[in-house]
């Protein structure tokens, strides 16, 4: 099983999206994947059920990490009708919320990454929607993961959001809390390439880190809101967007498992 965290230290950058774009990608490929929806606001769980679940989420999950609590949790997304492969999501819910503590213990930070394990379901990618935050929910994340990656926006406070973001990941994997983490990259979401301060932040970006900025870069089209909004996956979407925005997902794809052969 291969466990990638997606997160940022800010709201609003476009984590879900990325999520939801990687998973109906992981779909159309034929791979089987499980999403998990870390964020209290629950909007991946929206987007791959279509509704709220009343039933056994996460919360429950990391309080009480048993084979028997994990498996009933576990749902299969309605995306997959029809297909060859299958994808699952691990609901999320705003009872989370309580357990994203700012300073968690090394136990705490532990748990999921426990409660997968007991899982009898098996996966070959697993996508860890995390909250806009590095408090405890997305350390728990980081500790179950095989990479980190960090989603931004080419804007003013995109340098030190992704460093903090990246710096944690390091941080989490000297102190031994998320032993086989390694970064995979930060993803550019929301793109204007006709915006000339976007241009300039991706610049920076690029100088400050190099070949951590992964390609392609997502530009910012209405397909994705759209098909997240009609619960549809991406490469069901028929909007005049939908093949750019496939392929940009199907490339990102490419280099999240590329990079579980290069460990």
């Amino acid at each position: 099983m291969f466990t990638v965290s997606v997160y940022s230290l800010k709201g609003g950058v476009g984590k879900t999206s990325v999520t939801l774009g990687l998973a109906s990608a992981a779909l159309h490929r034929g791979v089987n994947a499980l999403v998990i929806d870390l964020d209290p606001q629950a909007d991946a769980t929206l987007g791959l059920l279509g509704e709220p679940t009343e039933g056994t989420d996460v919360a429950e999950v990391i309080s009480s990490a048993r084979t028997e609590t994990i498996d009933r949790a576990i749902l299969p997304a309605p995306w997959a009708e029809g297909e060859n492969s299958h994808l699952h999501v691990l609901p999320g819910s705003h009872r989370s919320a309580v357990l994203d503590s700012p300073a968690p213990t090394p136990r705490e930070v532990r748990r999921l990454r426990e409660a997968l394990d007991k899982r009898t379901h098996q996966y070959d990618l697993v996508l860890i929607d995390c909250p806009p935050s590095l408090n405890g929910l997305t350390q728990m994340a980081l500790a179950a993961s095989d990479r980190a990656l960090v989603v931004c926006e080419p804007g003013f406070f995109a340098v030190t959001a992704a460093d903090r973001a990246l710096k944690l990941a390091a941080e989490m994997r000297e102190d031994n809390l998320a032993p086989r983490l390694q970064p995979l990259g930060l993803v550019v979401n929301r793109y204007r390439p006709r915006s000339v301060e976007h241009q300039y932040r991706l610049a920076e970006l690029r100088e400050l880190f190099g070949d951590f900025v992964l390609d392609p870069v997502i530009e910012e089209r209405v397909g994705l809101q759209q098909a997240q909004g009609g619960a549809v996956p991406l490469h069901r979407y028929e909007g005049a967007s939908g093949p750019r925005l496939t392929a940009d997902f199907d490339a990102l794809l490419t280099s999240v498992m590329d990079s579980r052969r290069h460990s």
